[in-house]
C-alpha cells in the first residue's frame, strides 16, 4: 500500500501529465481521481481542492527553476555571464513549459493561503538579487539598487517570454531574436 506522500506525489505527478497533454483548464478532480483508479474523496484528502493541487504544481515549478538557477551559481563564476545563463535559463522554461508557467505567473496566488508558493517565488527572487550582488561585489558597475534592478530583471524576462508566447516575434519590431535581446539587455544592465 502506497504512503500517503506517495499518493500524493502521484497525484501532483499525474495533473503535471494532464496540463502537459491538454492544459491547465482540463485538470479535473473526478477525472484526476478516474486516471489514478481513487474516489473523488480520496483525492480530495490529499488536496482540499483543484486550486490546492495546482498550488502545489506551482510550487515545484518554481524549485525547477530555483535548482537550475543553483547549478549555474555553482558552475558559472563570471557574474556577467551567470546573469546572461540564468536569463536563457528562465525564457527556456517558460518558453518549452507554458502552461506551467502561465501556472505560476498569471494568477495572484494568496500569499497566506500559499505560503510555500511564496516562499519558492520569493526564493527565486532572492537568487537573481543574490547574483547581482555578486556583480556588484566585483566591481561590475551598476548603478541601480540591487532590489529594483531585480524586478526589472524579472519583468523583463516574464514580458518577453509573454510577447513570445503571443506570437509577437514580428522582426520589424526586434522581437525575433530573443537571444539578442536578452544580450542586449544584460549589456545595459552591466554598461
Amino acid at each position: 500500500m502506497k504512503s500517503n506522500n506517495e499518493t500524493k506525489q502521484k497525484l501532483i505527478d499525474v495533473t503535471r501529465q494532464m496540463i502537459d497533454k491538454n492544459g491547465i483548464d482540463s485538470v479535473s478532480m473526478r477525472d484526476l481521481g478516474t486516471e489514478m483508479g481513487l474516489s473523488r474523496g480520496a483525492v480530495y484528502r490529499h488536496f482540499k481542492n483543484k486550486e490546492y493541487l495546482l498550488a502545489a504544481i506551482a510550487t515545484e515549478d518554481f524549485e525547477i527553476i530555483n535548482s537550475r538557477i543553483c547549478e549555474l551559481i555553482g558552475q558559472i563564476d563570471d557574474p556577467i555571464k551567470l546573469i546572461y545563463a540564468i536569463l536563457y535559463a528562465y525564457y527556456d522554461f517558460g518558453i518549452n513549459n507554458r502552461e506551467h508557467y502561465h501556472l505560476i505567473f498569471r494568477k495572484q496566488w494568496d500569499r497566506e493561503e500559499y505560503f510555500d508558493l511564496h516562499l519558492s517565488a520569493f526564493k527565486l527572487f532572492k537568487l537573481i538579487e543574490k547574483c547581482l550582488g555578486k556583480a556588484h561585489e566585483q566591481k561590475c558597475d551598476i548603478r541601480t539598487p540591487q532590489k529594483q534592478l531585480t524586478g526589472m530583471v524579472l519583468a523583463f524576462i516574464q514580458g518577453l517570454i509573454e510577447l513570445n508566447s503571443a506570437g509577437h516575434l514580428e522582426s520589424e519590431k526586434g522581437l525575433d531574436d530573443p537571444t539578442g535581446l536578452i544580450n542586449s539587455f544584460v549589456d545595459l544592465i552591466f554598461a
